[in-house]
């Protein structure tokens, strides 16, 4: 059933008109399900950070401005990021702007000069690359009971969904989403990752020994 446009209530005595746009705990949300408004807003602020920062630039030691750069920028771009980065790459190329803005800050390069080595010389990963790095910690949190019920319920590996005892039988189960949107959900797109992952990664030795415990 579809919700129309103009749809309007009336609570004592006054009209409540429906928004297609609103913000929860800090994310923008809209009925396009693009966080095209969230990121636009983010990348504003942050911009207007980094301005604010870039003017006194020279009074801070190199630490210290990554350090300011990560406390008011860095934390507000990737804030509650496993909601929001199934967004478009048109979005996450406007959130690399962010970065390579930073990193120019700190690296006190120009405008021009190519941002891809400034990244590698401060050790930063590409946005999209965070992104999953988040979404990973987030699943791992979710395997090991650091997350919400709620989220923890959503993961469960191939070993406890049938018998078969198969060399994948300790993948995460990956349910059957034939929408777009259900496959842009977290608890799809993050188990579909964690899969990717070898199995000699950090996290996933990290998963077994936290559940022998």
């Amino acid at each position: 059933m579809k919700i129309p446009d103009d749809l309007s209530i009336t609570l004592l005595s006054k009209k409540i008109i429906s928004s297609k746009v609103a913000k929860n705990l800090g994310v923008t949300m809209a009925c396009s399900q693009t966080y095209d408004e969230h990121v636009t807003e983010v990348t504003s602020k942050c911009i207007g950070s980094l301005c604010q920062i870039n003017r006194i630039n020279y009074l801070f030691d190199r630490r210290t401005l990554i350090t300011t750069i990560n406390s008011l920028v860095f934390s507000k771009l990737l804030y509650c990021s496993s909601v929001w980065a199934n967004t478009t790459k048109k979005n996450i190329e406007l959130l690399q702007t962010v970065q390579n803005f930073a990193a120019r800050i700190v690296s006190g390069t120009r405008k021009f000069d190519h941002v891809t080595p400034i990244l590698k010389q401060l050790q930063w990963l590409p946005i999209i690359k965070q992104l999953a790095v988040r979404d990973a910690t987030m699943v791992f949190k979710c395997l090991n009971g650091l997350a919400p019920p709620y989220l923890c319920q959503k993961f469960k590996t191939r070993s406890e969904v049938h018998n078969c005892n198969t060399r994948n039988r300790d993948c995460l189960h990956i349910p059957l989403c034939r929408t777009a949107a259900g496959q842009r959900a977290f608890s799809f797109r993050g188990q579909k990752l964690w899969n990717s992952l070898p199995d000699e990664f950090p996290s996933k030795i990290g998963r077994a020994s936290c559940r022998e415990r």
